[in-house]
């Protein structure tokens, strides 16, 4: 029995004027349009600009200030009248941390770090996408074999239906028979219905997960099935653990967190140690009371100021203390998780193993029942030519053909995708 169609043997990647989306553009598209994507990418420029703002601590500060006061008060020395003064005052004021137990340099790690977390959570969320979309792409590979196949068994049936009626026309086969043969052809006929239905609802399934607008058109590209490589080379299972170790990124953001507890910890302890700074302001005011002019007083007013501040913690209501626990509780914590994440990591790929294996011998094991079932079936067509089999016993050997090559196709799609989720988790490029 053929299982492709016309459409899967073409390989021309443009359908009349729209051009059909094989995996690799559907791939490509995702990571392009995929809203949580953008929204890592997002978090990513987030923690950029936190890490400006750590380097930025090492900088000084500057800022200026101008105060107008009115002020109104009795002269006692003028029969206690009442006088009003107006007083302006300005000035620039600088300050520059020079040490305050390495916090600075190690918020900055720290930061530095949250952009690298940052990057492997949006690989991490290509990853997702990737599989997803790889998943929802073999789904309608699947759904359009099975509905060429359906369509193939509908020919076959509606030819069996036909020669039906001429052998009952001539007295070859009982009513009863060829009623049979007229239920099976309608129930192909659903069969087939339901096949198209299906391959229309997987491909809706991956226009959405590829957020492409209800309005646009939207086509898949079939390769040729018979082309698909099935059985591929099984590698080493420590091999699949090593790579997949390497290869996936929430190991290394785990570890990155891992250091970025630790440097959380170096920031706490920072709060035991005293601070140095730099301070340093110029100033001067005019007031109406003084008979001088305005820029004479600008100019005699002047207060010019530089110095260092020593900041010595004595206690701080423990809350040094508790930031110190906290962060050694948080490193724990961490390296928790990073074991969690490696164990969880190795159990998905051991999966993934094991059902490349399994999918291996079911698919050797479907074709040897499908080879059995058509020869099964074929004898039993000669047998019915020749008046020798009922209808009955003929539709039954059809229906265990059918169940055969349903698994096969079931069981091919089944370990192609097995046989990629293996490949994802080694760090290899998924591709058909």
């Amino acid at each position: 029995m053929l299982f492709s169609g016309p459409s899967i043997v073409a390989q021309e990647q443009v359908v009349g004027d729209t051009t059909a989306w094989d995996l690799n553009h559907c791939i490509s598209y995702a990571l392009e349009n995929n809203i949580q994507v953008s929204s890592q990418k997002l978090s990513e420029l987030t923690m950029q600009a936190d890490l400006l703002r750590s380097k930025s601590e090492r900088l000084p500060t500057l800022s200026a200030s101008v105060t107008d006061n009115l002020s109104n008060s009795k002269d006692l020395t003028n029969n206690a009248k009442w006088s009003s003064t107006n007083a302006i005052s300005g000035g620039i004021n600088t300050s520059m941390t020079l040490y305050n137990g390495g916090s600075i340099n190690a918020g900055i790690a720290q930061s530095k770090l949250q952009v690298d977390i940052a990057k492997l959570s949006t690989v991490q969320a290509k990853n997702n996408i990737t599989l997803s979309i790889t998943q929802a792409y073999l789904s309608v590979l699947y759904a359009k074999e099975s509905y060429d196949y359906a369509k193939d068994v509908l020919i076959s049936s509606e030819q069996q239906l036909k020669q039906s009626q001429q052998y009952f026309a001539a007295g070859k086969i009982a009513k009863t028979d060829l009623i049979q043969m007229q239920s099976q052809y309608a129930t192909d006929q659903y069969s087939s219905v339901t096949a198209q239905n299906t391959l229309i609802l997987q491909t809706t399934v991956l226009k959405q997960l590829l957020e492409i607008p209800v309005i646009d058109t939207f086509k898949v590209y079939f390769p040729n099935a018979e082309k698909l490589s099935v059985v591929a080379p099984l590698p080493v299972k420590q091999d699949a653990f090593d790579m997949a170790l390497k290869a996936m990124p929430e190991i290394k953001s785990s570890q990155l967190q891992n250091k970025v507890s630790e440097l959380g910890l170096n920031i706490a302890r920072a709060g035991y140690l005293p601070s140095l700074s730099l301070n340093g302001s110029v100033s001067t005011d005019y007031s109406n009371y003084s008979t001088k002019a305005f820029t004479g007083q600008l100019s005699d007013n002047q207060f010019q100021k530089i110095g260092l501040t020593l900041s010595i913690p004595i206690f701080s209501q423990n809350a040094v203390r508790t930031s110190v626990q906290k962060s050694q509780i948080n490193i724990k914590q961490s390296e928790l998780n990073s074991r969690t994440t490696e164990k969880n990591l190795l159990q998905e790929v051991e999966t993934a193993y094991q059902n490349v294996v399994t999918g291996q011998m079911r698919y050797t094991a479907a074709k040897v029942q499908l080879e059995a079932a058509q020869e099964s079936y074929n004898l039993s067509m000669q047998q019915f030519n020749l008046g020798m089999l009922s209808a009955i016993d003929l539709l039954n050997l059809k229906n265990k053909l059918l169940n055969a090559d349903s698994q096969l196709i079931q069981s091919k799609y089944s370990l192609i995708l097995n046989q990629k989720v293996l490949d994802f988790y080694m760090g290899n490029p998924i591709s058909l």
